[in-house]
């Protein structure tokens, strides 16, 4: 609705503007940073690369979130173009792979682009991230779209802020000794760098982009809590500290409050390779479980609050 001006009178300048309403504001320019490495290749999309996955908690690089040379200015580009990347307490190097190699993932090292040239961590390491939320969708590199002039996936990123539950897949060992009513933040040690590598394999301790249990009676870390456990449950029982991608085979008691034994039923004709037979019915969303020493796969219930 356009604001008149009565005659007579100074333009009226009003000290703020509402741009959107709920828990997934759309942050214009937000974009995952070109150095992330690649987490997984979507076989439903000719194999283009994921860097960040569901249930990964990100934030914003700003101008003080690295400590870079003034050469640097493919990093340096990065901070001030609204790159999104894993949420962490501490600082962290990032880890690439055979797949960073044949893809052409920039170096995070890189003085004028270059790409990861060999299976090692970068040397530049970014300091301690603030989470904005958490992804609630893949989110694919960045590197697409200067491969592909007409190339438009990943927009804008969906980051969810508030206001929602969200289940996830215990992942590291932090997250493993989640409990029930635990304050979560993300995970990290300040003063300690750590090493950033894809979601779907960095199973151990401080893992940026993950979470921990949240120590109340310290304020240490306040800044990095995003919401609180509300319930935690076995998914299945399996083979102890494997990925519950690769262990699919060895289930031996799956939750029946939720129905997963019921869910393998599915098979109906052996070799047809219907949908869920790869997990026996377990949803898709728990694939990237790391089972404790038990040889139980976690689900946290998170209500998230930032």
């Amino acid at each position: 609705m356009a604001i008149r001006t009565g005659r007579g009178y100074g333009k009226i300048h009003h000290p703020y503007q509402e741009l959107y309403e709920g828990v997934r504001p759309s942050i214009q320019g937000l974009r995952a940073a070109k150095y992330l490495p690649i987490g997984m290749l979507d076989k439903l999309h000719d194999d283009d690369p994921i860097v960040l996955l569901p249930g990964t908690w990100v934030g914003r690089l700003a101008s003080t979130s690295t400590n870079l040379s003034a050469t640097n200015t493919f990093t340096t580009a990065e901070v001030t173009a609204r790159a999104v990347v894993p949420a962490c307490v501490g600082s962290y190097t990032v880890l690439y792979g055979t797949n960073d190699i044949d893809f052409g993932t920039y170096d995070i090292d890189s003085d004028v682009n270059a790409v990861v040239a060999s299976a090692v961590a970068g040397d530049i390491a970014t300091k301690a991230v603030k989470p904005l939320g958490v992804i609630t969708a893949p989110v694919y590199s960045e590197v697409l779209k200067t491969k592909y002039t007409n190339y438009s996936r990943d927009l804008m990123p969906s980051v969810l802020m508030g206001n929602y539950t969200v289940v996830i897949p215990a992942i590291t060992n932090n997250e493993k000794l989640i409990e029930p009513g635990d304050l979560v933040r993300v995970d990290g040690v300040a003063g300690t760098t750590g090493s950033w590598e894809a979601a779907s394999s960095a199973t151990g301790s401080n893992v940026p982009g993950r979470l921990v249990a949240y120590d109340a009676s310290s304020l240490a870390g306040l800044d990095y809590v995003v919401g609180r456990c509300i319930d935690k449950y076995v998914v299945a029982r399996g083979t102890p500290s494997t990925k519950m991608s690769a262990d699919a085979a060895t289930f031996s008691a799956l939750n029946t409050d939720h129905q997963f034994n019921t869910l393998k039923k599915v098979q109906t004709v052996p070799g047809l390779g219907l949908s869920g037979s790869g997990t026996q019915g377990i949803p898709a969303m728990f694939e990237h479980a790391v089972a404790d020493g038990a040889g139980d796969y976690f689900a946290l219930v998170i209500k998230v609050d930032l």
